[in-house]
């Protein structure tokens, strides 16, 4: 060994060093020893080239010597074993036996090989080779990888539950008849309890038991209805079936009774579930409205009888109003307390119900009429129809008479159509002169018009409020007779019609007159004087037409060389009438009465003889 120290060098021989030979000879054998390892390490590598090494098993079976694909099938045919164990799940008396793969087991087979074979093979050849000493005094077992998917043992208990479960019964209350009443007692039923059931099974499949069982948890499942609750309802039934349902009228001078025997009620009962108040269920029952619908309106049909109103006449010698007809209240069925009572008397087992009726007082009452206001005469009009034929005069008075005594009440819109009716020869109309396009012609109600034109003049006159009125297509001399012309109204059912409102604070009496003799209609209103002031103007004619010539137009039901005149030349014009009706110094209504009339010519027939 060379040491230099500065510039000086000196030579050392090992014969003057005796101590150091001794480590000199231990680092020799200690490399010796590791040369013959490492050389050891790397031919016992060499042997199990592509091999497990000894010492290494899975799953309990030994891999020494086995090559990689080797591995592979040992740990396959290992794992079946595991996961084709039979697995029994018994729920009550039925049981059914899967296995762990049909579970959700799973090996990662490939995996587990790879673990097992790569034990002893590190980047480290000194640990790799301590690795391999320790296999020897300490052998290796590697444990499959195993996966478990809960999915198919869900689908399982799905199964389970479909073959297990089954619906509790509640009791039920049958009635056949009126003597068939019978109550179905209430049954259990039962279901799987998935939640608690599932961790059982889990606890199987990974447990060591070579055939393990699994006791199913399972509950019973209470009926919502037990026979109990139906009891009461039972003995409801059985004592509403024992005796007719009684329903009686009485008054003072009317009585009537009816019965729903039993099996007629049997029919009619409606059971129903519902909640008490701590939400349990009960039964209640109760009679079908539509099947006793039918009865109550038998019943109805004695029992209702409509009001009367009262008619009243005033007097005008002694002015006054006088009752004609006295009134009398009506009265009708209340179906909905009936039903009531019907729901009352189920619950207190009574089988007699009293019919209630309500009484219908009349719009006129002859109990108090000076409240009515009708004190004297307010209003009157007379028109002319003298030279009528018989059959028009007997319209007019026909149609009057449907007006006399009738009373409108304060602000009520008097309509002339609703009061007049239907215009048909079954209400008694004749054949007579109308008005139909631009031609006079022969048709049922000629003649009405009389009657609206002079109601319309009344109330023109009278001050009222005027609502709807229409003006004739053509002059019609009636009209105009002593008149002026301009304030007739025409109507025709049912769009054409007159009306007005009572706008005073009291009722008003119309009173109609016909005189055939004479050829007069009157109209006349009585209530309580308004004071109020009608102006009417003259009327205001404009946009004269002059009327075309006559035209003759031969007829066979005219004798031969016989000339009738049937239509009367009358000049077209626009009219207008104005109408201010005051209160003291408050103008009420102003109102321009507006009437246009076409050119009418004069028609002669003349006859033909055949």
């Amino acid at each position: 060994m060379i040491n230099q120290i500065g510039r000086v060098t000196k030579f050392v021989s090992l014969k003057k060093l005796p101590g150091l030979w001794i480590p000199a000879v231990f680092f020799l054998f200690t490399g010796g020893l590791l040369a013959i390892m490492i050389f050891a390490t790397l031919g016992y590598q060499i042997l199990y080239l592509n091999r497990g090494y000894p010492g290494v098993s899975v799953a309990g079976v030994g891999i020494d010597g086995m090559t990689h694909p080797e591995i592979v099938d040992a740990v396959t045919a290992q794992t079946a074993v595991y996961l084709n164990r039979p697995i029994t799940i018994r729920a009550r008396n039925k049981t059914w036996t899967f296995t762990g793969r049909q579970l959700g087991l799973r090996v990662d087979v490939t995996t587990t090989a790879n673990n097992a074979y790569q034990i002893g093979r590190g980047e480290n050849v000194f640990f790799d080779m301590l690795t391999h000493l320790s296999l020897i005094f300490s052998p290796c077992n590697v444990e499959p990888i195993i996966f478990y998917d809960s999915g198919p043992t869900d689908q399982i208990l799905q199964q389970l539950t479909e073959a297990v479960n089954y619906p509790p019964t509640d009791a039920q209350l049958i009635i056949r008849s009126a003597t068939d009443v019978e109550v179905i007692p209430a049954q259990r039923g039962r279901r799987l309890h998935v939640g608690a059931t599932k961790p059982l099974i889990e606890a199987a499949i990974f447990s060591r038991d070579e055939q393990p069982v699994v006791a199913a948890f399972t509950q019973e499942v209470i009926p919502a209805m037990s026979t109990e609750d139906v009891a009461p309802v039972y003995r409801q039934v059985q004592d509403l079936l024992s005796a007719p349902l009684v329903f009686a009228f009485t008054t003072n001078t009317d009585a009537a009774e009816w019965q729903l025997e039993p099996d007629t009620v049997a029919g009619m009962i409606n059971i129903i579930e519902e909640a008490d108040a701590n939400g349990h269920p009960r039964l209640t029952i109760e009679l079908e409205r539509e099947k006793l619908a039918p009865h109550f309106e038998e019943y109805a049909r004695v029992i209702n009888l409509e009001p009367s109103d009262a008619r009243f006449a005033f007097d005008d010698e002694n002015n006054e109003l006088t009752v004609v007809q006295f009134s009398r209240d009506g009265r009708t069925l209340d179906v909905e307390a009936v039903y009531q009572q019907v729901a009352v008397a189920l619950t207190n087992g009574s089988h007699f119900i009293e019919l209630p009726v309500l009484l219908v007082s009349p719009a006129l009452s002859s109990d108090n009429i000076d409240a009515l206001g009708i004190k004297e005469l307010v209003s009157e009009s007379t028109s002319y129809f003298k030279g009528s034929s018989e059959g028009r005069m007997r319209n007019i008075a026909l149609a009057a008479s449907k007006f006399d005594g009738v009373i409108v009440p304060p602000g009520e819109v008097f309509s002339f159509n609703q009061r007049l009716g239907p215009v048909t020869a079954e209400e008694g109309y004749d054949e007579s002169l109308i008005i139909f396009g631009d031609r006079t012609t022969v048709g049922i109600g000629g003649g009405v018009c009389q009657v609206s034109t002079t109601a319309f003049r009344t109330a023109f006159f009278g001050g009222f409020e005027l609502v709807e009125r229409w003006a004739h297509g053509y002059r019609v001399g009636w009209y105009e007779t002593n008149s002026v012309v301009g304030l007739d109204a025409t109507i025709y059912t049912p769009d054409v019609d007159f009306k007005f409102r009572n706008d005073s604070a009291h009722y008003l009496l119309i009173h109609t007159k016909t005189d055939l003799e004479a050829g007069t209609l009157t109209f006349k209103f009585y209530g309580t004087p308004t004071d109020r002031e009608v102006t009417v103007s003259q009327p205001v004619e404009t946009n004269v037409v002059k009327h075309p010539p006559p035209i003759y137009e031969e007829t066979s039901s005219l004798a031969e060389g016989i000339i009738k005149q049937v239509d009367w030349a009358k000049d077209g014009m626009d009219v207008t009438v104005t109408r201010v009706v005051k209160d003291g110094d408050t103008v009420i209504h102003q109102d321009e009465i507006f009437s246009r009339y076409q050119p009418w010519r004069a028609v002669y027939q003349v006859g033909t003889g055949s």
